[in-house]
């Protein structure tokens, strides 16, 4: 299988190149990236009580049959100890959004895969944790495919989970449209018009995701629960008494810069939001007070809150990790570059509250590109980690190697050489002509370079059926150095593939690896 190395050009996230690289400076901020961390002790430190595994197996088989689903058969083992967890999380993007939103699954099902695969006696199950509750309308509203954005307007600070599905429908209607005369769109327009008949978008999400993962034993998390909130109530009533999220991860960022980076998120004083009828708001801590919505509340009254009405609080991007490693019995979290970046400024938080840190594993990357576009690409004295270059400096590789008229230095050699020679005559003659004699130079070498830009155009010209096959490859890579999967639906990828999609990618992953796969 061909690979490009993922941290040559397509990020440049220092902490997260560093990270990778094992740099000794960002040793303290983690707890491992590697299944090499993995081992009996580290296990054994992660296991849940009893009684909460049966509230996480009660909520989540209610959640399921809410939607008249069968559970996955793995939802049984999250009662037993030695039982344990490989999580990834994401915003509930409509009809998956970018690509990228399946790979953190695939992502997840093969590490549990390869876990299993060493331990026999224990079991691991995949994790999809749906962001329910964020609030941020504009970043699940888009669907990007065959040059089309397809996407749904609303201006609402309401939990997207809690969102009409129905609100989605004019997306799927588009997409009928588009894929009108392709049958092999059937079997998702199935899926995704069954999902719009349940009420919520958590609920419609929960659907379709299941139905295309429903052999890989995934289970689908929603923790805006009351149930599961009331096991986090104590760590809310810490923030709310103590804020000490924004205390640790304040130092954490100092002990960063410190070692020369920058942290990627600033912490706030109060890191909670209060959910009201299904909205969303930000709590504020000022002058010894709470304000929501422009009302203020004492400590005592919103503690009170907590114990009453657990689910009204909500925790923000840099509590959310805190939640779910408070709740599951978790030992990876695979995340995206930013997420994996944030998440090595918490590990001083999860030390306060005594909650374990898990290890960090990056998300799996894949590309689409048949083999006949890889023999292409060769063909043109390119290596595969060349499709992570900047089209047009492949260009210019490609005219340098297939001509030597594009070589220009022996004429711009002879011209600096006259230009010496005639401003040594000068000096010789008569001093006050050497500007005289540098501005017609300047000329004359505008003018060469002007001559050279056309003989280059007339190349590109010869050359241009090449040139177009080699920003056509790159393109189906990354455009403006964005990779494909990080905007393109997954959409038109499945049904080229159909039932072997899931599988081809299942067999790709390998998480550890930070390199990019490429599927035929």
């Amino acid at each position: 299988m061909n690979e490009i190395p993922l941290f040559d050009n397509f990020y440049k996230n220092e902490v997260l190149k560093e990270l990778f690289r094992k740099n000794s400076k960002l040793e303290n901020f983690h707890n491992g990236l590697n299944l090499d961390r993995i081992n009996e002790k580290f296990l054994n430190n992660r296991d849940l009580n009893e009684s909460q595994r049966k509230i996480l197996f009660n909520v989540i088989q209610q959640q399921y049959q809410q939607l008249g689903e069968d559970s996955p058969t793995s939802l049984n083992l999250i009662k037993n100890k030695g039982t344990f967890t490989i999580t990834t999380g994401h915003q509930l993007c409509v009809f998956g959004g970018p690509q990228y939103f399946i790979h953190k699954i695939i992502s997840i099902i093969k590490t549990a895969y390869n876990l299993k695969k060493r331990f026999k006696d224990k079991n691991f199950i995949p994790v999809f944790w749906m962001a329910s509750e964020d609030h941020d309308f504009k970043e699940i509203s888009e669907l990007h495919l065959f040059n089309k954005t397809l996407k749904v307007e609303k201006e609402d600070s309401i939990e997207v989970g809690k969102l009409k599905s129905e609100l989605f429908l004019p997306i799927l209607n588009e997409l009928k449209e588009i894929f009108k005369n392709d049958h092999r769109f059937n079997f998702l327009e199935s899926i995704f018009s069954n999902a719009l008949s349940y009420n919520s978008w958590s609920e419609a999400t929960r659907y379709w995701i299941n139905q295309i993962f429903k052999k890989e034993n995934l289970i689908i998390l929603d923790a805006d629960d009351k149930r599961l909130k009331k096991i986090f109530s104590p760590i809310i009533i810490k923030e709310l008494k103590d804020q000490f999220v924004f205390n640790c991860v304040s130092k954490t960022n100092e002990e960063i810069i410190n070692n020369g980076f920058q942290p990627k998120i600033s912490p706030r004083k109060l890191n909670l939001f209060y959910l009201d009828k299904s909205k969303r708001t930000r709590i504020i801590f000022e002058n010894d007070c709470f304000i929501i919505d422009k009302k203020s509340f004492t400590y005592t009254e919103l503690e009170q809150e907590v114990t009453q009405f657990p689910e009204k609080f909500s925790p923000n991007v840099l509590m959310r990790p805190i939640y779910q490693e408070k709740l599951l019995p978790n030992i990876i979290y695979i995340g995206g570059p930013s997420e994996i970046t944030y998440w090595t400024q918490l590990k001083n938080t999860f030390d306060k509250v005594n909650i374990n840190f898990p290890v960090l594993l990056l998300r799996d990357h894949f590309l689409w590109l048949d083999q006949k576009s890889i023999k292409k690409w060769k063909s043109f004295g390119f290596s595969i980690k060349d499709l992570s270059a900047n089209p047009d400096t492949l260009i210019k590789t490609y005219l340098s190697k297939t001509t030597k008229d594009l070589d220009f230095s022996n004429e711009n050699k002879l011209l600096e050489e006259l230009k010496s020679q005639l401003e040594t005559k000068s000096n010789s003659i008569d001093v006050t002509l050497i500007p005289a004699v540098e501005a017609t130079m300047k000329s004359v070498s505008n003018n060469l370079q002007k001559v050279q830009n056309k003989l280059l155009q007339a190349i590109k010209r010869k050359e241009e059926q090449k040139l177009n096959q080699i920003n056509k490859i790159s393109s189906l890579v990354h455009q403006n150095g964005i990779l494909k999967e990080r905007s393109q639906s997954f959409i038109p990828s499945f049904i080229q593939n159909s039932s072997n999609y899931l599988n081809k990618l299942i067999n790709a992953s390998n998480p550890e690896s930070n390199s990019i796969k490429l599927i035929d």
